[in-house]
């Protein structure tokens, strides 16, 4: 009995110290304490998403369509062809007039032989200079003829490259407006093609709160109920004079579900200010889709949800409960950390 009880000993000793050793090392992480500071409210404002790449794309030659090659929603490469224009007749003057030019240039090549054997005969007071001048000007009267041909046929292929529509830039054909066998004006509108890479968002703001927005300034919105970071890309001086309100361009990471029309809502900072938590601007990372920090407490981290108010260069604006002035907050190795998860300070 004395010896069952001594193997059960040695079992769980053992176990206990496999268990042990499994644990993984705390982490080493480096903190900065949270400070009081004041920031700009912020308010919503709604805008709206659009393609910054969106072309109505016009016809440059005139004609019957007799090819189509896409539909609407149809995805299409730079330089795929879209549509072509009646152009058998046109192929038929090029052909016409490329044998034309075959046939200048057969006498050019005879001429040119012509003219050196009259250069050799001069040379030697073989031939009257007459005989050679007009050997000479009879070739530079079809050097003449010839590029005018060549001319006139670069022409030719140029309006039939015309007669091909091709997509100026990757995207998605939203709008076709032309069927075959329509006819088509020089300047007729024939499709409509957007980049849905290049979504990006337009928000009106009041003019009065021209001064608390930049060129590159980080803010926080939301577009179908996902929360996101958006960028503002341009602000366009100029103002309506009814609403005295001036369009911000914003850009964000473009994602395929996201198209033109879409309601976005977008907080930006207002003039009043409030009191806020200021931490690091890498202490703030999203987990779960929510922002959060850790702190450490007990030798552990410990996640804290936070409400982003504003960012500047180098810091952010926060609300939080559970977080205080004077506790450190995790800047970097926060990024493989878990909440209960051991951790070594490390002052920054």
């Amino acid at each position: 009995m004395k010896f069952i009880l001594l193997c059960i000993a040695l079992f769980l000793n053992i176990q206990a110290n496999e268990t042990k050793g499994a644990q993984p090392p705390p982490s080493l992480v480096k903190t900065l304490k949270v400070k009081e500071g004041y920031a700009n409210s912020l308010q919503n404002y709604v805008g709206t998403l659009y393609y910054d790449r969106n072309s109505k794309l016009a016809s440059d030659s005139s004609g019957v369509v007799s090819k189509l090659y896409v539909k609407e929603g149809q995805i299409v490469k730079q330089g795929d062809i879209l549509l072509k224009l009646e152009s058998s007749i046109l192929e038929a003057k090029l052909k016409a007039k490329q044998a034309t030019l075959d046939s200048f240039l057969a006498q050019q090549t005879k001429q040119q032989k012509d003219l050196k054997r009259a250069e050799a005969l001069i040379n030697k007071k073989s031939i009257a200079q007459s005989s050679y001048d007009n050997t000479y000007y009879t070739l530079e009267a079809l050097n003449s003829e010839i590029d005018s041909h060549k001319a006139e046929l670069l022409s030719m292929k140029i309006e039939l490259q015309k007669k091909s529509i091709r997509a100026p830039f990757d995207g998605v054909v939203v709008k076709r407006d032309v069927d075959i066998g329509e006819w088509v004006a020089v300047g007729s509108s024939v499709f409509n093609l957007v980049d849905p890479k290049s979504i990006e968002a337009r928000v009106n703001v009041p003019s009065k709160l021209l001064d608390t927005l930049y060129n590159g300034q980080k803010l926080q919105a939301m577009i179908e109920k996902k929360d996101m970071e958006v960028i503002v890309k341009t602000i366009v001086p100029l103002a309506d004079k009814a609403s005295r309100t001036f369009p911000v361009k914003l850009s964000f990471k473009s994602d395929k579900n996201l198209i033109q029309g879409m309601r976005i809502d977008v907080k930006v900072p207002t003039l009043k200010k409030e009191k806020v938590l200021l931490v690091p601007r890498d202490a703030v990372i999203k987990r779960f889709g929510s922002f959060v920090v850790f702190s450490v407490a007990d030798g552990k981290a410990m996640m804290i949800p936070v409400s982003v108010i504003n960012y500047t260069q180098s810091q952010a604006a926060i609300l939080a409960q559970g977080l205080k002035v004077g506790m450190s907050v995790v800047t970097k190795g926060n990024e493989r950390i878990f909440p209960n998860m051991p951790v070594v300070e490390k002052a920054d």
